[in-house]
């Protein structure tokens, strides 16, 4: 039991070392991104990631999010890399708006969508990514 633990907990840290949470993508991964981007994510969150225009509460449906914003103008970059690939490969349980995309696309096409993602947001932000953004701003 113990050693499954340090093995998981290993794994873990590793990964959390060697992520890109913080750095700028390449170029490749943004256009793979990018082409990938315009196939599933363009048609809820828009152009350059400017997500859906706010619904007032009195006329939207119970439990009805629009698309946010993946741009710089939300919060996507409050998190890290691998919480935005889970979060396409996932998709989100307190709305179907987002779907889980994992079997329709790989956890590196998701990769490549966070590396567009990321090329919408300002060098800046891209540094204080993640967890940083607490301390950075």
């Amino acid at each position: 039991m113990f050693k499954k633990l340090c093995i998981v907990s290993l794994l873990t840290v590793s990964q959390w070392v060697f992520a890109e949470t913080g750095q700028p993508p390449s170029a490749d991964q943004v256009a793979a991104g990018k082409a990938l981007y315009g196939r599933y994510c363009l048609a809820c969150h828009g152009e350059n990631g400017v997500g859906e225009p706010p619904i007032p509460s009195t006329i939207r449906a119970p439990g009805f999010f629009t698309a946010m914003p993946l741009n710089e103008a939300s919060h996507a970059w409050h998190h890290t890399d691998e919480q935005l690939v889970e979060t396409i490969l996932q998709g989100l349980q307190r709305t179907q708006r987002m779907p889980a995309w994992k079997g329709v696309i790989s956890v590196d096409q998701a990769t490549q969508l966070v590396a567009y993602l990321k090329s919408l947001w300002s060098p800046r932000i891209v540094a204080c990514q993640g967890p940083k953004h607490m301390s950075c701003m």
